[in-house]
């Protein structure tokens, strides 16, 4: 599972995998909770199992789970579960001997109370009602933003916009084959029918070409709240809120979400939820909304951001501030920049752990994005969102008309342009002075190693023919 809430079904991802290896990660940081409720049947690392993938093919499963994130214990704690196969046995001290290697010999004993405490929460009948009780509030939720929409849309008193929530617009009752509105769907049909989470092939509502039908589910929890600006294909809208607007104004109210993109904000629905905490975002999501079709001053709707930075943002409206981030997300095509540099993947030069061996023995330097086309990053860079890498050791940073140095340059543009409001990415350093994103490369003068041109980088070695 994504941690936005994409989770596909393991089985056929484990056979698909086996193929090419004898062991499968699968990384279930945000979806430790899955074993517990019905509805993720099939959609977690432990369901590949000797009855569901039988036979010598059976890769042994690895799952980690950062157990704090959604389920009750203390920040940091984490499981690693193992499920082996006679293909790739697993010898139990070998591996503990293997983790201790990157672990601690001073355990925090409270963080392995609490995994104790999460473990036993969600044993027997309880864990299911509590995961159960999760899923049904965020239900309620995602079908009041819909009816609360269509309000404000009838109304006439107003503009006509209101945000949104990434989900299907219908959903078929199985047992009736009725197609109805999401939001007069049955929530009891919602909240235990896996199929109204499913991603159809073709559905206009994800933007996601080429998929199989039934192989990726949203899960109800994770409710990513869309802004205007884009549509799901990626075409951009003459005028727009980027969501790092709202996400500033949310934390003026104390509401914290998870994640924020260009146009979208991740909130989580985790175990204690109650209608009266997504009450507030409502209001909270109904007071923005008065306060831009008012073109309120942004003293009033992010004084701390004034506050830090009055040259930039004093005299500015909420309204202005939205149309110059949003003029500057469309000229710089900064969701299109994203996409291609995930499509276009960089060419690997050496292996990672040598760039590690390099980083430890001081072989590495910060460079600047501007003089770093060519040059072999030394460490991960990984935008968050998607908090997916697009830059790993080892791989060169390209040409400065590539796809990754036009995102980056693109996105040091508009972190310039709006302090206060800047981007998520991790493994890159900013310069306090200039602004300048800084990245961690190979030092080419150090050891003889210097990237070949990629012509170069292929050909065969000459060999020495003289006799010893």
């Amino acid at each position: 599972s994504t941690y936005d809430g994409l989770c596909y079904d393991a089985v056929p991802t484990a056979r698909a995998l086996a193929a090419s290896s004898p062991r499968v990660h699968f990384d279930e940081a945000w979806f430790a909770y899955a074993r517990f409720h019905p509805l993720y049947a099939g959609r977690y690392g432990m369901a590949v199992h000797e009855s569901s993938f039988p036979g010598p093919d059976r890769p042994t499963v690895f799952v980690t789970q950062s157990t704090h994130k959604l389920l009750a214990a203390l920040s940091q704690s984490a499981m690693v579960h193992v499920r082996p196969a006679p293909r790739a046995p697993v010898e139990h001290e070998r591996f503990n001997e293997v983790l201790m290697m990157h672990g601690t010999t001073s355990p925090l004993y409270p963080m392995i109370a609490s995994l104790d405490v999460a473990t036993a929460m969600m044993d027997g009948p309880q864990g299911e009602w509590l995961v159960d009780e999760a899923v049904t509030e965020a239900v309620r939720f995602r079908q009041e933003m819909v009816r609360l929409r269509r309000r404000v849309e009838a109304a006439g008193d107003r503009p006509p916009w209101f945000f949104g929530v990434w989900q299907p617009k219908t959903v078929t009752d199985p047992t009736t084959g009725a197609e109805l509105p999401f939001d007069e769907a049955p929530p009891e049909l919602l909240r235990t029918e896996p199929s109204c989470w499913t991603l159809a092939p073709g559905a206009d509502w994800h933007g996601f070409p080429g998929l199989t039908d039934g192989y990726c589910m949203l899960d109800p929890v994770k409710v990513t709240l869309t802004c205007p600006g884009i549509t799901p294909t990626g075409e951009m809208a003459e005028e727009g809120i980027p969501a790092r607007v709202l996400t500033a104004y949310l934390a003026t109210r104390n509401i914290v979400v998870e994640k924020t993109d260009s146009y979208t904000t991740l909130v989580l629905f985790s175990m204690g939820i109650t209608k009266g905490k997504w009450g507030t975002l409502l209001d909270a999501l109904m007071d923005f909304k008065a306060l831009y079709d008012s073109n309120a001053p942004l003293e009033r709707v992010l004084p701390q951001a004034v506050a830090a930075h009055p040259k930039r943002y004093a005299g500015l409206t909420l309204r202005e501030l939205c149309r110059q981030m949003h003029d500057q997300l469309r000229s710089a095509r900064l969701v299109e920049l994203l996409d291609t540099a995930f499509q276009q993947l960089p060419e690997p030069v050496f292996p990672p752990q040598h760039c590690y061996q390099r980083l430890v023995r001081g072989g590495t330097e910060q460079v600047r994005i501007a003089e770093a086309a060519g040059r072999i990053a030394a460490a991960m860079v990984t935008v968050t969102p998607p908090g997916i890498p697009v830059l790993m050791p080892g791989e060169s940073v390209g040409t400065p008309d590539g796809p990754l140095l036009r995102y980056l340059t693109a996105l040091e543009s508009f972190d310039r342009r709006f302090p206060g409001f800047r981007s998520e990415t991790h493994g890159v350093t900013i310069d306090a002075d200039t602004g300048d994103y800084q990245i961690e490369c190979l030092h080419p003068d150090r050891d003889g190693h210097r990237a070949a041109p990629p012509a170069q980088r292929h050909a065969p070695q000459p060999v020495n023919t003289r006799q010893s």
